[in-house]
């Protein structure tokens, strides 16, 4: 006869991790994550401190008895025959969420109520109210394309992150945490994609230009001179990616469902200058800029390119404010134009380059009191560190923008 066959000796344990458990698999009990943890990129129990293993094996044995205990009773019939059901009272948004009872699962919930407070409440400001076009930019088709391009979906996982920050500052820790972690992914990978710019990711590089926007204003720290570098320098240069994408295919990103913001970044309108009420401050500023003052032609082209484009940005603002009209998007026109020499000026913190960016700071200002969450403090973070930065003789040129800002 041939011999039987002999069934592998199987020691059972009660030490394996809560999650095998769960999925009734074999866990190999090694930490700090399990191979089938570690296979399927999920938190281990192995990982937890003793205390949060108990509470994650005490949860899902009382979601096991739960699930058992939950069974519907059969329905009693009523005299006539007819069956009575009793409608239960609950709630289910009342339910704790994912995150709050610790439970196993492969999706990311804290990203999902990124996403979901996105689509539900920042997109609506990102629109400004404004038309339906713009709505479905944001709510729609950024989602959409972000699905296709990471850096876009961080980014927009990293804006939400920012605004829940901001409406809920007693939580303000964790959701910064969360926007940290996908703006520098996000930047990252955009920079590199920016080296290869071609007709299939011009629009969420375009797209992603406009959100760093948002990004650089609301996680900036704005709170000493030191931060003035990284805070304003850098999102200037950043800018200028999106603006040579745009120079690249302008008509592919007009004929597509960037238009509206197109139209809204490029609103212009015939306008004589000197009908513009304060207007003949950023004119003032074209003597300090001269080649005798600067003793440098080049330097005297770039402040004067400069103070041109914040002119012809300064008006159409000016009109859209007057009408009652959002002037955010129309002020940061300036910044992607700048010459390549003023924003090297500016990091070298020439005063001529300074005080043409402290009038920019009315621009800033006028955005914040239409209640702008990312631009909350920062024209006057702005003007206290240029004021800061210049020798006290260049501050009477300063004047106008103080006197503005609150």
């Amino acid at each position: 006869m041939p011999p039987k066959h002999q069934r592998r000796s199987h020691t059972k344990s009660k030490r394996g991790c809560s999650q095998c458990k769960v999925r009734r698999i074999k866990c190999n009990e090694t930490g700090p994550q399990c191979n089938n943890c570690e296979r399927r990129q999920i938190t281990c129990d192995f990982q937890l401190s003793p205390a949060e293993r108990r509470e994650s094996e005490r949860t899902n044995s009382i979601s096991a008895s739960d699930s058992a205990s939950r069974t519907p009773p059969v329905p009693a019939p009523t005299e006539n025959g007819n069956t009575v059901i009793h409608i239960s009272e609950f709630n289910p948004f009342d339910a704790p969420d994912l995150l709050s009872i610790k439970k196993t699962t492969d999706l990311d919930i804290g990203d999902l109520q990124l996403l979901h407070h996105y689509t539900t409440v920042l997109a609506y400001d990102l629109a400004n109210h404004n038309s339906g076009d713009a709505l479905m930019l944001w709510q729609k088709a950024a989602v959409e394309l972000g699905f296709k391009h990471d850096f876009l979906l961080r980014g927009l996982l990293a804006m939400s992150a920012l605004h829940q920050s901001y409406l809920h500052p007693q939580r303000k820790t964790e959701f910064d945490l969360r926007a940290s972690t996908h703006q520098s992914i996000a930047i990252h990978s955009f920079q590199e994609t920016l080296g290869n710019v071609n007709e299939t990711n011009c629009h969420a590089l375009f797209a992603f230009s406009c959100v760093i926007i948002v990004l650089s204003f609301a996680s900036a720290a704005k709170e000493k001179a030191s931060d003035f570098q990284a805070d304003v320098i850098h999102w200037l240069y950043l800018l200028r990616g999106g603006n040579e994408v745009l120079k690249l295919y302008r008509e592919r990103l007009r004929s597509s469902f960037l238009k509206p913001l197109l139209d809204e970044l490029h609103y212009a309108e015939n306008h004589t200058s000197h009908n513009i009420e304060d207007v003949e401050h950023i004119t003032d500023l074209f003597p300090l800029c001269s080649p005798t003052n600067l003793g440098d032609k080049e330097k005297s082209q770039a402040c004067a390119l400069a103070i041109h484009a914040l002119l012809s940005t300064f008006v159409q603002a000016s009109i859209l404010r007057k009408r009652g009209e959002g002037t955010v998007l129309a002020s940061f026109v300036w910044s992607v134009n700048l010459p390549p020499k003023f924003l090297e000026m500016l990091s070298e913190k020439q005063p001529e380059a300074l005080v043409i960016l402290a009038h920019y700071c009315v621009l800033i200002y006028w955005g914040e009191i239409q209640d702008t969450w990312f631009l909350v403090g920062w024209a006057r973070y702005m003007l206290d560190t240029i004021k800061e930065l210049t020798p006290v003789e260049w501050h009477d040129h300063l004047a106008w923008p103080d006197g503005i800002i609150k």
